[in-house]
């Protein structure tokens, strides 16, 4: 499109009237002149240009016509940028006018499209089946606009992407297996003038902690079937799950058979003798008889309870007591069996814990009980040669109230740790006080945020703790932030419960879940996934299990719990001094009093410890087979 100049000016030539001259500019190379025709008519005219700093050569002029009509010329070729002058003379044989006035004219520099510039956004990290937005927003035009958007997947599990020809478009990330999946995608933008680039990025998909693809409560990560809603684990690796295997620890004993004479299922111990009689188990399999009964053996006597406290109101905590042992034939006392009900006929039990470390004194674990409830409890004695004492008389006691407990809100957390409504420990976007599927808390040592949810159907996190780590006999594993405790409620036909413990710092590669036991010490604990950005993790508890620290079903789990490193932390920052203010109270089996060990930790060395706290066992022995 031209752009046009008008520029009147006077040209004289000899014997002729003046004329009018003007000029048409053209944007680009070339410029259009027009002038007023002479009158009277010469017989045609000459236009001369100059670049600026240059003189006119009339010997050569840059347009000749020897028409009087043609009063317009185009000229072309012109350079871009520079700065042009013209006249134009009116000529009649010989005779030639004087210049016209000048006009100059500067062709403006070609213009050269520019390629848009597409920007396909940050990669991301994302949990299987979350719903993902590739966002192009970012790309531009310097000299134009975006006419089109195109998005491609170009690499990973297929997936369907919606919005593919806009700035954003979305998909649904694939399930995928526990090492996860790394999916590419391009995107393609066109500008106005038709010029095209590329980008690409990448969506990290990882293995989700509540994912469970077969319905079981038992997140994939954790099932070694997890396409098989009957089967989870296989605890002696033969490929058959537990469930349906007739022996899950191989050692030649049916599991039916070991669990009716209160042998472990689990761990192979054929070659042991559990009534002392000179034959061991597997013997005893094969002959069909008691493998726990010394023939004409005599029972201990009943235990004789004290009375729980004095007062009108105990502790959460409270210390369970009875008078000596005694046996006529002189067996060694070898385990208490400890129990707490909420009725005398024990129909409705609370607890039910066999100890050999606790024989004559039991103190009660954290959250197992409730505030202000009336409970009842006994025990009775058993003998090395497995003999069992008839129950003791029944004793009861009632809780301390709710605002004596340290929870006058009643909102399951202790008010010393509360944290403030804006805090996300899970990172989902969401603070955790809008949530009503977590819980988070301030640690009391170690500084650290800890957030417990439930990530299996028909779970009720109903209470969380922080507990100091001087409440662990055995120090020979230091502790960071202490322990963490939490109380779930299962619905009715559950047995299982998948929780995520997640952190607001990393923890190393090295880090580990442990279990702790007064009779077996520390244990590593394989069966846990750690997030791959190493901030939370995910566990299965099963009630009544090993990971269950009241030790019975009864839609109850208790399970104090926290994380074990040896390495330093270079992010963490945390600093792993007890908070004395927070050390107090008991803790049940897994529980004394530390004398002689300081309740600090080097923060230098940066040990933090993930414990599972109960009796009995390793965690393990937790997952038995349901209904067989």
């Amino acid at each position: 499109m031209k752009a046009t100049l008008r520029s009147s000016f006077t040209i004289l030539i000899r014997s002729m009237a003046t004329v009018l001259f003007s000029a048409t500019l053209a944007l680009g190379a070339n410029v259009t002149l027009q002038w007023d025709a002479n009158d009277p008519e010469p017989e045609g005219y000459r236009v001369f240009a100059r670049e600026s700093g240059a003189s006119y050569n009339y010997d050569s002029p840059i347009w000749e016509s020897d028409e009087a009509s043609e009063t317009t010329c185009t000229l072309i070729g012109l350079t871009e940028g520079t700065n042009y002058y013209f006249v134009v003379r009116a000529y009649d044989g010989d005779l030639e006018s004087a210049d016209s006035e000048e006009v100059s004219y500067t062709p403006a520099a070609a213009t050269v499209n520019q390629a848009p510039v597409a920007e396909a956004g940050s990669s991301q990290s994302v949990y299987e089946e979350a719903a993902v937005t590739l966002d192009g927003s970012g790309s531009s035009d310097a000299d134009g606009s975006i006419a089109s958007y195109l998005w491609a997947q170009t690499g990973g599990t297929s997936v369907v992407l919606s919005n593919a020809a806009t700035a954003s478009a979305s998909f649904a990330a694939p399930v995928v297996d526990l090492t996860g999946e790394t999916l590419t995608f391009s995107l393609t933008v066109t500008d106005d003038e038709g010029e095209s680039d590329t980008d690409t990025v990448t969506v990290s998909v990882l293995k989700s902690s509540s994912t469970d693809v077969d319905g079981d409560n038992v997140p994939d990560v954790l099932d070694l079937f997890p396409e098989d809603a009957s089967e989870w684990a296989d605890n002696d690796g033969d490929g058959i799950g537990d469930n349906a295997d007739i022996d899950d620890d191989n050692d030649g004993m049916s599991d039916t058979w070991e669990e009716t004479y209160g042998l472990n299922p689990l761990t192979d111990d054929a070659d042991l003798d559990a009534d002392g009689d000179g034959v061991s188990n597997i013997d005893e399999y094969t002959a069909d008889s008691d493998p726990t009964t010394v023939p004409g053996n005599t029972a201990p006597d009943a235990p004789t309870i004290e009375e729980v406290s004095s007062a009108d109101t105990v502790s959460l905590t409270p210390v369970l007591v009875t008078a000596a042992y005694f046996d006529a034939d002189n067996d060694d006392h070898f385990k208490s069996q400890w129990q707490i009900g909420t009725d005398s006929d024990f129909d409705t039990l609370i607890m039910d814990k066999t100890s050999k470390v606790q024989l004559t004194a039991y103190e009660v674990g954290k959250m197992v009980l409730d505030v202000d409830t009336a409970y009842y409890w006994r025990v009775r004695f058993i003998d090395t040669d497995n003999g069992v004492s008839e129950w003791s008389e029944t004793g009861s006691f009632i809780t301390i109230a709710a605002e004596t407990a340290g929870d006058a809100n009643l909102d399951g957390i202790p008010d010393s740790q509360e944290v403030g409504d804006a805090v996300d420990v899970n990172e989902d976007g969401v603070a955790d006080s809008l949530e009503g599927d977590i819980m988070s808390f301030a640690t009391v040592e170690g500084q650290t945020l800890v957030g417990v949810e439930p990530i299996s159907e028909g779970i009720t996190l109903v209470s969380v703790e922080s507990i100091a780590s001087d409440t662990i006999t055995d120090q020979s594993v230091q502790l960071g932030f202490g322990l963490i405790g939490f109380r779930l409620y299962l619905a009715d036909g559950v047995t299982t419960a998948a929780v995520k413990i997640s952190f607001n710092t990393r923890v190393p590669a090295d880090a580990q879940l442990y279990k702790y036991t007064e009779e077996n010490g520390w244990q590593v604990y394989s069966n846990a996934v750690f997030a791959a950005n190493r901030k939370s993790v995910t566990i299965v508890l099963e009630d009544g299990g090993e990971g269950d620290e009241d030790g019975v079903v009864n839609g109850v789990i208790v399970d104090p719990s926290g994380i074990s490193y040896s390495t330093e932390s270079d992010s963490a920052a945390i600093s792993a001094t007890t908070s004395d203010a927070s050390s107090s109270g008991g803790g049940g089996c897994f529980i004394g009093t530390a004398t002689g060990l300081s309740g600090t930790v080097s923060a230098a060395a940066a040990w933090m410890t993930m414990i599972l706290l109960g009796t009995g066992a390793l965690f393990a022995a937790a997952f038995h087979k349901v209904g067989k």
